[in-house]
C-alpha cells in the first residue's frame, strides 16, 4: 500500500456521499497511485539519460538529447498539470462545494437553509438581525456534498455585535465557490444589489413567490422560489449543479488530488518548467539534470518514495555501460 491508498482509507471514513465513497475506493484500489508513478517513471528515465550522457561520455552509448528529451518532459508536464486540474474535484469531494446564503435582512436566507436541510436547524423571525453568526451545515445534494453557510444580513446597523456578524458575512463571500443571493420579491430592489457585479458563481434568488412581485423586479431574470411552498426548489438544486458543471468540476472523478498532492505536484511542475527553459537555452543538461531531480523528489513525495537509486537502476537497465 502506497501513501495515497493509506489516505484513502481516511477518505473512505470521512466519505460524506456515495460518489465520494466510489472515488475513495477507487483510490484505494490503486487508480491514482498508478498515475503518479507513471509521472515519477518518465522523471526517471529522462535523469537516466541525462546522467548517462554526463558519467559515460566514453562508452559509445546514445543517450537521448534535445527534441527527444523536450518532448518526453513536455509529455510530463501535460501529465501533471492534468492531475493538478483535479485539485477543486477532490476538494468538493472531500470537504463538500462551499455555497453561502446572503442577501437583505428578511429575505428569508434562514428559511432558505431550514428548507435545503429538511429541518428547523435556525430560528426563522420576522425581526431584522435575527441572525449574527454564520451557522453551516452540509447536506447531500444528488451525491454531492454541499456546504451550506447561512450569514447575518446586509444592511446599516448601529449594533456592533450585528456589525461584526455582517463583517462575518464579506469574508464568506470571499471564499465561496457558490453565492446564493436571496432577496424579497415582494419589496423594492436592495441598495446592496447593483454593488455586486454578476458572475458565474452567484445565483440571484428571489424569494416568495406565493406573494405579489414588486415592479422592481418586472425585468430580472433571477429565479423565483418560495421558501413557504417549495415552489422553484427543483430548478434551484439543478441549477447549482449546472454551476458546477460550468466550471468543469467533475467531482466523480477517481483520479481527484487532495491538498498535500496539489502542494507537492505544483513543486514538480515548477521544477519540470524550469528545466525545460534550461533545455531550450541550450543550457548544459547537467543544470537541468538539477531541476528534474527536485520534481522527481516531490513527485515520489505523492506515493511516500524519495530516492535516487531508480536513476541508477535506470542507467544501467538501458545502456550496455562497463563491458
Amino acid at each position: 500500500m502506497d501513501l495515497i491508498q493509506a489516505e484513502a482509507v481516511i477518505d473512505l471514513i470521512r466519505a460524506k456521499t456515495d460518489l465520494a465513497l466510489r472515488a475513495a475506493t477507487e483510490q484505494l484500489e490503486g487508480r491514482l497511485g498508478e498515475n503518479i508513478k507513471r509521472v515519477r517513471d518518465g522523471l526517471v528515465y529522462l535523469l537516466a539519460q541525462i546522467d548517462a550522457a554526463i558519467d559515460f561520455p566514453e562508452e559509445g552509448i546514445a543517450p537521448d538529447e534535445g527534441e527527444k528529451l523536450l518532448a518526453r518532459l513536455g509529455s510530463i508536464q501535460t501529465e501533471i498539470s492534468a492531475l493538478l486540474a483535479t485539485a477543486d474535484q477532490g476538494r468538493i469531494l472531500r470537504e463538500g462545494l462551499r455555497v453561502v446564503i446572503y442577501g437583505a435582512t428578511n429575505a428569508g436566507k434562514s428559511s432558505l437553509l431550514n428548507r435545503l436541510l429538511g429541518y428547523d436547524r435556525v430560528i426563522v423571525s420576522d425581526s431584522h438581525g435575527t441572525t449574527r453568526d454564520a451557522i453551516e451545515e452540509t447536506i447531500n445534494l444528488r451525491g454531492l456534498p454541499i456546504r451550506l453557510l447561512d450569514t447575518a444580513g446586509l444592511r446599516s446597523s448601529a449594533s456592533e455585535l450585528e456589525r461584526e456578524g455582517i463583517s462575518r458575512t464579506e469574508k464568506s463571500l470571499r471564499i465561496a465557490d457558490l453565492l446564493l443571493h436571496v432577496a424579497d420579491r415582494n419589496a423594492p430592489k436592495p441598495p446592496h444589489l447593483d454593488k455586486r457585479s454578476q458572475n458565474g458563481n452567484e445565483i440571484l434568488l428571489l424569494n416568495k413567490s406565493d406573494l405579489p412581485e414588486h415592479n422592481d423586479w418586472s425585468d430580472s431574470d433571477a429565479l423565483r422560489i418560495s421558501c413557504l411552498t417549495e415552489e422553484g426548489f427543483a430548478e434551484l438544486k439543478d441549477e447549482i449543479l449546472g454551476r458546477i458543471a460550468e466550471r468543469n468540476l467533475r467531482p466523480e472523478s477517481s483520479l481527484a488530488i487532495n491538498t498535500r498532492h496539489r502542494d507537492c505536484l505544483r513543486r514538480a511542475l515548477e521544477a519540470c518548467n524550469r528545466a525545460d527553459a534550461i533545455l531550450r537555452d541550450g543550457v548544459s543538461s547537467e543544470y537541468a539534470a538539477l531541476d528534474l531531480n527536485e520534481a522527481l523528489r516531490a513527485v515520489g513525495e505523492v506515493i511516500g518514495l524519495v530516492g535516487v537509486e531508480d536513476i541508477l537502476d535506470s542507467v544501467f537497465s538501458q545502456f550496455c555501460i562497463g563491458k
